[in-house]
């Protein structure tokens, strides 16, 4: 087994041959470009740079569906063991429960598990961290330890608020994070997939039910209803058809603080625009919310709008199961010739796109952002915190008490600071 002095350099030195080779490859170097374009991404400064392009290379996919990582494996056999490191790296929020002279022992938020992180810096270089604070992280494990490879931000002890809405964010994006290393909660997980499929089809006597984005969120608390009281209800008034099916880019989480957990659970209703929505069971993974399901299944039969958009989000997305795409190809003969034709590609059977565009359904442990967040302790403790807090919303607490959401701050320089 390597040292760690040699594991950090190991890693460090593959993080540079990466960078060297998104530079140097034409084929990432454009769209690395077209990233930015994409999402208006503008750099300003080095720090800025290097901390999205760490992001692009460790989480983005390229334009055709590939992950950045699994293009540079497939194009340069260095460093294997380090390279599946990277892409099995993680980011998520720890509470820093003991300072050691080379490490912090923590504890990572989304899975309940214990933790020793060792930083890819000197420790005197990271004074600002103290005991009983949350660091947002990055984290690889190699060899059985952790190493922390970005801190991206640190919060303070008293702002239990702030830390747990980042990992429940963090949850959201990677789902897998809610059982790192915690095969107990995984399997709570599994179980709940389960439960999720099998009271769905009782419902719904179906596997999928689409309505609007108008009537989604309430259609999301019926089931969870019936889910917990087995109680049948007529829910007719809570299906209706978008008045035109047509694609448009939304951003779900794209909202601050105050509004992310109306947005977390649902949230759809808040857009202006009307689409059709989906829920869709799947009987390994739970419970999906899926926008534009009708408009993707039409893209196949009616010349829809934005049509190669759809398309490529329903491909290339890790927020869409391979079982929707396995649907569409089994009720669509013309599937293989709209999909070439479109994104200008050459897929011949269901294998070779999921090789290509989902890569992280390899891993059957992939489980629904819905249900990992119904099964999320975080969650439960920030519903309970909102309804103390809209609970005591009547009562103006007074300026030098403590603050009702339990930052543990007086009032004055919490809640009730604005």
């Amino acid at each position: 087994m390597p040292s760690v002095v040699d594991s950090l350099n190991l890693i460090s030195k593959t993080m540079e041959s990466i960078l060297d080779f998104v530079a140097k490859d034409e084929t990432l170097s454009d769209d690395f470009r077209q990233y930015l374009e994409i999402n208006n991404i503008e750099i300003e400064t080095e720090r800025e740079f290097n901390n999205i392009i760490i992001q692009y290379m460790l989480d983005m996919k390229m334009q055709n569906g590939l992950r950045v990582l699994e293009y540079y494996r497939r194009n340069n056999h260095t460093y294997d063991e380090i390279i599946s490191a990277l892409e099995n790296s993680i980011c998520s929020v720890f509470k820093i429960e003991k300072i050691l002279s080379n490490a912090y022992s923590a504890t990572c938020l989304t899975s309940n598990v214990k933790v020793d992180l060792i930083p890819m810096v000197k420790m005197s270089h990271l004074k600002q961290i103290g005991k009983f604070d949350y660091i947002c992280a990055r984290i690889i494990e190699l060899d059985n330890v952790q190493y922390i490879l970005e801190i991206y931000d640190v919060i303070s002890e008293f702002d239990v608020y702030k830390a747990t809405i980042e990992a429940i964010k963090y949850m959201l994006q990677n789902p897998k994070i809610a059982y790192y290393k915690n095969e107990q909660k995984r399997a709570e997980l599994e179980k709940s997939a389960t439960e999720f499929y099998e009271k769905f089809n009782e419902l719904f006597k179906a596997q999928y039910v689409v309505t609007t984005n108008k009537k989604v969120d309430n259609l999301i608390e019926f089931f969870n209803n019936y889910r917990l009281d087995g109680i049948k209800k007529d829910y007719s008034d809570l299906i209706e058809h978008a008045p035109k099916n047509a694609y448009i880019k939304i951003d779900e989480l794209n909202c601050s603080d105050a509004t992310f957990m109306q947005t977390a659970s649902g949230g759809f209703s808040t857009h202006k625009e009307i689409y059709d929505v989906a829920l869709w069971s799947d009987k390994t993974r739970g419970l999906y919310i899926i926008p534009f399901f009708e408009t993707f299944m039409k893209c196949f039969s009616e010349d829809i709008e934005n049509k190669a958009d759809c398309i490529k989000e329903f491909l290339t997305s890790d927020k869409i199961p391979p079982s929707v795409i396995k649907y569409a190809l089994e009720k669509n003969d013309n599937f293989f010739e709209v999909i070439n034709k479109t994104l200008n590609v050459n897929f011949s059977n269901l294998e070779e796109i999921l090789f290509n565009t989902k890569a992280v359904y390899v891993d059957s442990g992939v489980f629904s952002p819905v249900t990992v967040l119904f099964n999320s302790e975080l969650f439960s403790t920030i519903l309970h915190i909102e309804e103390r807090q809209n609970d005591k919303k009547e009562i103006e607490p007074k300026r030098n008490e403590l603050c009702p959401c339990g930052s543990g701050l007086k009032y004055k320089k919490c809640c009730g600071k604005n």
